[in-house]
């Protein structure tokens, strides 16, 4: 997905290098780099997948690792952000991460190339959502802000995310 015209949200890019350097994956100057940023000001979204895609590509299987750093994005946000302020349960955090006020508080640009991070379905009764992302962002990543959004409040102990066999549609089941 083209993302020339897209812009990130400095804190949204500060938490990846935060994240990155709390998962020990970078230290010293390149960590400095990373999370030196105005977290008031916008960036590109090249920038963010620039860093992204360098730490990933240092492993023979990212795919964990790319879930890890969206678990721990959403640990920073929830700890040292407004996460605490804004969200009381999980089912709060899946409303808001997917609602106007989430994903698109920390992503501006065309609406096509910015795509969204949108709830499709919610029982919360059962403990399932479904949610549908068409952000230029990494799917495993997206399954991390997930897995480790819903657990931010403690009340939910059991997540399950699958998207698979469409990367795009998150089957979520919590409880």
């Amino acid at each position: 997905m083209d993302i020339a015209d897209v812009e990130v949200f400095g804190v949204f890019l500060q938490s990846l290098g935060h994240a990155c350097v709390n998962l020990q994956l970078i230290a010293g100057e390149e960590a400095a780099g990373a999370c030196s940023v105005d977290p008031g000001s916008w960036y590109p979204a090249a920038r963010f997948r620039e860093l992204f895609e360098h730490v990933v590509g240092c492993f023979p299987n990212p795919e964990p690792l790319r879930e890890r750093i969206g678990t721990e994005m959403m640990k920073l946000w929830y700890e040292h952000g407004p996460g605490r302020s804004i969200i009381a349960s999980a089912v709060d955090f899946l409303r808001y991460q997917t609602g106007s006020e989430g994903y698109h508080s920390l992503v501006r640009g065309p609406e096509s190339n910015k795509g969204a991070f949108s709830l499709l379905e919610l029982d919360e009764p059962r403990g399932r959502a479904i949610i549908r992302s068409t952000t230029p962002f990494d799917r495993a990543m997206e399954r991390g802000v997930l897995l480790g959004g819903l657990k931010l409040t403690g009340e939910v102990g059991y997540v399950k995310i699958e998207n698979t066999p469409d990367a795009s549609t998150f089957h979520v089941e919590f409880h």
